[in-house]
């Protein structure tokens, strides 16, 4: 089961009274053993940066884990068999940027219109940016500023999304890629 945390619906008052939950708000299990389950944050990056998939829970978002026995797959390539589900694309990269620039760098989100899926972009094991893509016309936020600091502007860095595809069958095509915003000559602080 895979859900999705969209917020509640905003109101005008103080209380708690018309606010309308959104997901899942009851469940029932018809059979099986039960079990206990726990929320498991990650102890560094805390709560509001894992969101509990499985790759998260395994670390594959994070800088040093080992994708050596991992199928050379493109963003771009989907799931396999266009299954619908959720799956991770990893890719490193260096940047070499000079020093004394401020260079303001986005990761932007494409895809061609009618694809239903959700992503999450992690930057060097951090969360940096939710792509939501199954409302139609309106596709909320697809441009994501990383800072330096989250970005190595002088080495390597990992980048990880993780494709959440919504339609079986459906081969979902999204592309990433990396752009420079701006560069500043002397930005705040650099020499």
């Amino acid at each position: 089961m895979t859900k999705d945390n969209m917020g509640l619906n905003e109101n005008w008052y103080t209380d708690d009274h018309m606010k309308s939950p959104r997901g899942i708000r009851n469940f029932q299990l018809n059979s099986g053993n039960s079990s206990e389950w726990k929320v498991q944050p990650n102890k560094v990056r805390g709560v509001m940066n894992e969101r509990g998939l499985f790759g998260e829970r395994k670390g594959w978002h994070l800088p040093d884990f080992d994708t050596s026995s991992w199928e050379d797959r493109s963003l771009s390539d989907g799931l396999p068999n266009a299954a619908a589900g959720v799956g991770f694309s990893i890719t490193k990269f260096k940047l070499s940027i000079p020093g004394g620039y401020d260079v303001p760098i986005s990761f932007n989100f494409d895809e061609p219109f009618g694809q239903a899926y959700r992503a999450l972009l992690f930057v060097n094991g951090w969360n940096m940016g939710k792509r939501i893509r199954n409302f139609g016309y309106i596709a909320p936020q697809a441009k994501f500023p990383v800072h330096e600091g989250i970005l190595n502007y002088q080495g390597e860095n990992t980048v990880a999304v993780a494709l959440w595809s919504m339609t079986p069958n459906v081969t979902v095509s999204p592309t990433s890629s990396l752009a420079v915003d701006e560069v500043f000559n002397e930005g705040v602080g650099k020499k």
